[in-house]
């Protein structure tokens, strides 16, 4: 019996078949085997094909409840799944206390987490390369300056973190660089203190703590010296949490360069802003950014900046091509000139390409240049991008319907036999429930989640998605109790519910539900590791 690979709560396959709560008491369980005994032991059928369909689906349940109603199997089934009870715990010694048990895998379980530690080795870097168009034309060459940055994390040990980082600039006939160290630890659930120090440009020495004085704020204070003048700057940062989405900051630095700016942010699904006024001994400044995702690939960035030193207003947007890359353009026009940048984002690598366009706000070139790329890139998305993405989309998809069809096609005859079992009882129940005007389960369909958003097309028997459903309207009405209820837990996969199968591995899907109660039509849909509570007013047509 294998566990599904997909996203989700792991290790409840076990839980679904036999129509369980990962929560479920000894008794629930027993109550549940003795149910589903009665349905499937091979002794109630006489037909020799029936007597081998209730055998397989006997033994099934027969495992299931052997394992969950092991205190030890069990608790080793849920953190581990099938892989743990058939490894090398479980033929090790015979552990007869729970608290052995439970110590075992605690140790198995650090010795796992202390494993992740020592390869937990987090680099990250970026390359700036700025342009400029004008010095080119002039016959200066097109390379302003270029800056490269690069820090690595290492994860000492599950309190404390050592990170390393180094930069190097250089802009015309001059460079500088500097390289820096910072030792994070966590001296108590809400407090860490870092040990910073750096060589170079900007040489300092430094201390820094954190501390959370309440469940939605946290205060920072800091002190550094740097070598090149003998300051001691001071820093101090009140973080508030406002709201589930948003949080505010106020920040104060005192020293030659002294500071105080308040922030804010919010970020939720699909939206993020943050804006944030600055003054400092010799200056002031605003600056505020809007992004909006569009979908989970693209999204739009619009940001301006106004003080004593800038004028500016930025738009842009950006595409995820991969699992782990982003492009992104952005357009700006300040007092500083127009500009291009184009940026990759890959892991924790950047690459930023800042393009000076002119020094003078010519309005031609400033409208030519945010008119022309934008134009560009809706004809490419529509023309070029789009199709080739469905394209791909639609490849992957048949490669993995290629690849799992077998399987498929032996979990739909599986699911099948197992309705056949059903059948008899769930009938019975139907009628019984349509007689006293209860919960009856007309159409229950369950599968890929785009495949259910077709509608009427999955009536079309050539239509490839509609091969990607099951018909499951039987094992509800099976699952409707007396009391004419229906009850899926949460965090189970609906695949592994008895009489239901995996139509189509890898893709995201729902259960979509049709039912009458009390003479009213309702209907429902939910994702496969979603609850399902029926009958409720909401679900009303």
């Amino acid at each position: 019996m294998k566990e599904d690979d997909g996203t989700g709560p792991p290790n409840r396959e076990l839980y679904a078949l036999l129509h369980l709560s990962p929560e479920a008491s000894d008794e629930e369980i027993r109550r549940a085997y003795r149910q589903w005994a009665q349905v499937y032991h091979p002794d109630k059928y006489q037909a020799p094909h029936m007597k081998e369909i209730a055998t397989e689906n006997f033994q099934r349940i027969c495992e299931a409840y052997e394992i969950l109603s092991d205190e030890n199997k069990r608790q080793i089934y849920d953190i581990y799944g099938m892989e743990g009870l058939n490894s090398g715990l479980e033929l090790g010694p015979k552990l007869n206390k729970v608290e052995e048990i439970k110590e075992q895998l605690e140790k198995l379980k650090r010795m796992k987490e202390q494993q992740k530690m020592s390869a937990l080795f987090l680099p990250k870097g970026s390359i700036v390369a700025n342009l400029s168009l004008p010095e080119f034309l002039d016959g200066d060459g097109i390379m302003r300056g270029m800056a490269m940055s690069s820090a690595v994390q290492s994860q000492l040990s599950k309190s404390s973190a050592l990170s390393l980082s180094g930069n190097l600039g250089v802009e015309e006939n001059s460079g500088a660089g500097a390289a820096s160290a910072v030792f994070r630890h966590q001296i108590a659930s809400g407090s860490t203190i870092e040990f910073m120090g750096s060589v170079g440009l900007g040489s300092l020495i430094g201390v820094q703590m954190t501390r959370q004085l309440s469940l939605h704020s946290t205060a920072t204070l800091g002190i550094a010296k740097t070598f090149h003048d003998g300051s001691i700057n001071l820093s101090n940062v009140w973080t508030r949490q406002l709201s589930d989405t948003a949080s505010g900051n106020i920040e104060l630095l005192l020293g030659p360069q002294s500071s105080i700016g308040v922030g804010w942010q919010k970020k939720d699904q699909n939206t993020s802003a943050a804006g944030e006024v600055k003054f400092a001994t010799n200056s002031f400044g605003i600056s505020a950014r809007y992004t909006r995702r569009f979908s989970s690939k693209s999204h739009g960035r619009i940001a301006g900046r106004i003080g004593s030193a800038a004028l500016e207003v930025e738009v842009g947007g950006g595409r995820k091509v991969s699992d782990f890359s982003t492009v992104r353009m952005l357009y700006t026009i300040g007092i500083r000139g127009i500009f291009w940048r184009f940026e990759l984002h890959r892991g924790g690598q950047k690459l930023l390409i800042p393009i000076l366009l002119s020094r003078d706000l010519n309005p031609v070139l400033a409208t030519g240049a945010f008119v022309v790329p934008t134009s560009i890139y809706f004809i490419l998305k529509k023309f070029v991008f789009k199709p080739y993405y469905l394209k791909r989309e639609k490849q992957k998809a048949l490669e993995n319907m290629e690849r799992t069809a077998t399987q498929v096609q032996e979990a739909r005859k599986a699911a099948a036999k197992a309705q056949q079992l059903l059948e008899n009882v769930a009938n019975r129940k139907r009628n019984k429930q349509q007689e006293t005007g209860g919960l009856v389960i007309t159409k229950a369909i369950y599968g890929n989640r785009k495949a259910l958003k077709k509608g009427d097309e999955l009536r079309e028997t050539n239509d490839e998605l509609a091969s990607q459903v099951l018909d499951v309207t039987l094992p509800l009405n099976f699952l409707v109790n007396d009391s004419g209820q229906l009850k899926l837990h949460d965090g189970v996969k609906k695949s592994g519910i008895m009489g239901f199968c995996d139509p189509c591995p890898g893709e995201p899907k729902q259960l979509h539900v049709e039912y009458t109660y009390h003479g009213e039509r309702y209907e429902v849909a939910v994702d496969d590791y979603e609850e399902l509570i029926i009958p409720q007013i909401a679900h009303r047509v």
